[in-house]
């Protein structure tokens, strides 16, 4: 009689785990589950610190800009800048290069970087552009080859530049470090006015200041 009720309680012990694993899982399956999510939270967590960190370094490797300063257009991996220059037909002194004169822009680059230039006349009377290694401080002489040595030069024409909407283009390549102007070539123009100074030295971004 005793061992008929001890094999009953077995059996009704053995029903009662049965049923528990199949309602609940196996042991431990829960903590398995919660430790795999951690692991992943974790790892969202440092993905995100690495890309935080990676942004802030980006950000400060960036130069600060002088006060008043206009970032150029520049491609770094191929070390070109891209100057855009045009005579204003609304300044005071049609001799002009984006309405400034008397070398009051002053563009600086990256020593032995390009320049890619674009220069747009509006105006009825001819332009052209140059970059010039001077050697007076400021152009003083009809003929620019005069005050130093021509080393780029576009829309010449043989002296009557470019005029009524036209516009040139080309490329200067590797500007050593040093002192230059950007001049309208054409007689007399630089002399009247018609020049910008252009810096090739030691900043990581191009930049003009007017």
């Amino acid at each position: 009689m005793k061992t008929w009720i001890i094999a009953v309680i077995v059996i009704v012990i053995i029903a009662g785990a049965i049923a528990f694993i199949l309602t609940h899982g196996p042991p431990h399956a829960s903590k398995h589950i919660n430790t795999t999510n951690t692991s992943s939270s974790s790892t969202e967590e440092m993905t995100s610190t690495n890309v935080t960190t990676s942004n802030v370094s980006s950000n400060s490797s960036m130069e600060a800009l002088p006060p008043g300063a206009i970032e150029l257009n520049y491609n770094a991996q191929n070390k070109t800048v891209f100057i855009y220059l045009y005579a204003s037909p609304t300044a005071a002194n049609p001799l002009n290069f984006n309405g400034t004169t008397e070398g009051q822009m002053k563009i600086y680059i990256p020593e032995n970087w390009s320049i890619l230039f674009t220069f747009y006349n509006p105006e009825p009377v001819g332009h052209a552009l140059a970059v010039v290694d001077n050697n007076t401080p400021i152009p003083n002489q009809v003929q620019l080859s005069q005050d130093g040595k021509i080393i780029f030069e576009i829309g010449y024409n043989g002296g009557s530049g470019i005029y009524n909407g036209e516009t040139v283009s080309g490329l200067l390549h590797d500007l050593p470090p040093g002192y230059y102007w950007i001049a309208c070539p054409i007689p007399s123009h630089a002399e009247s006015g018609m020049w910008v100074d252009l810096i090739s030295t030691n900043v990581t971004v191009p930049y003009e200041v007017v």
